[in-house]
């Protein structure tokens, strides 16, 4: 009898091993551009571990909505993960803003220590308290200007200009002090926005810039790099609890031990980037030392109005960031 409970048991349990968990991952980013490169790579690696039994279906290009849309379906667990920019997550993990305060970090080097080293832990606890679980750090880059009527090149240029903006409380603090009256567009409306002179400009990557296409409708790209934009791959946390240790080992992977490659992928491609937009007919423009110096004094006056707006725990962050900028050296 006991023999034939074990061979029940075991059948019962292969047929509960055998059952497919699917993985619908969301993403804004085009289609072969670096970051779906780098899901694609995460989804062969869990079907291969997993022995097929967790699925991962990605859906890239705005697919699944705007970055805002994407996220309120992953909090709900309607869709099971996603890849997204710290400006959009901002809007749910309020914290995250003091991470796009403009001119925060003086290198890529210096960003990657202090997000790997310094902060992981702390934001590992404020993603899960609203319903995410952190994978691991991946990024945008460093955001410049784009303008279809004139070249940027200080502050007073942008006068008049309609530009396209993300949605988070950074982004509207630092264009409203260069005096824009910015235009928040999700990210699959932009290109047809610009195309139909809703709005004459935007800022992103040379990079997103590329992959979205948005370069067919502009003249001019002002390497402002104004902003450095984090990402970050996340999970649904109603989605996780539903599974078992070895799922979420599966799924976890190396977990921020991905974000070296997923960098090094974005930024090997820049100077590409940036060549491509010129062969594309549009003037690229790298402002001097002293026209960069306006945006970042109207950045220093951004910093201490958005991290005393968003409260929680903002300013507990922004001082660990420059304390631990001051370790990390520059």
């Amino acid at each position: 009898m006991s023999v034939l409970c074990a061979v029940i048991a075991l059948a019962t349990a292969g047929a509960i091993s055998a059952q497919t968990t699917t993985v619908k991952l969301a993403t804004v980013a085009p289609e072969g551009s670096p970051w779906t490169n780098e899901l694609a790579k995460i989804k062969k690696k869990i079907d291969s571990e997993s022995g097929g039994q967790i699925k991962i279906k990605v859906y890239p290009g705005g697919q699944m909505g705007g970055e805002n849309e994407i996220l309120q379906q992953v909090i709900r667990g309607k869709l099971q993960g996603a890849g997204l920019t710290a400006g959009a997550l901002a809007n749910t993990i309020k914290e995250l803003n003091v991470l796009e305060i403009p001119y925060l970090f003086n290198s890529y080097a210096q960003a990657d220590c202090v997000l790997d080293d310094h902060l992981q832990e702390d934001f590992r606890k404020l993603f899960e308290a609203k319903g995410l679980i952190f994978v691991t750090w991946a990024e945008n880059g460093y955001r410049s200007i784009g303008t279809k009527t004139k070249l940027v090149k200080t502050p007073e240029d942008l006068k008049g200009v309609k530009i396209r903006i993300q949605e988070s409380p950074v982004h509207i603090a630092y264009w409203k002090a260069l005096g824009v009256s910015g235009i928040p567009i999700a990210i699959p409306e932009v290109l047809p926005s610009l195309q139909t002179g809703v709005v004459e400009g935007f800022d992103n990557t040379p990079l997103f810039t590329l992959a979205a296409e948005w370069q067919t409708a502009i003249k001019f790209f002002s390497l402002t790099r104004h902003i450095y934009q984090p990402a970050a791959i996340v999970y649904s946390k109603k989605f996780w609890e539903t599974l078992n240790d070895d799922q979420k080992k599966i799924l976890m992977g190396e977990g921020n031990g991905l974000a070296p490659s997923a960098r090094v992928a974005v930024r090997a491609i820049e100077k590409n980037m940036i060549a491509t937009l010129k062969k594309a007919d549009v003037q690229v423009y790298e402002p001097s030392a002293s026209e960069l110096s306006s945006f970042k004094a109207t950045a220093n006056a951004v910093a201490g109005q958005v991290v005393s707006k968003i409260g929680g725990q903002s300013k507990t962050i922004y001082d660990k960031i420059q304390k631990a900028k001051a370790a990390c050296g520059n």
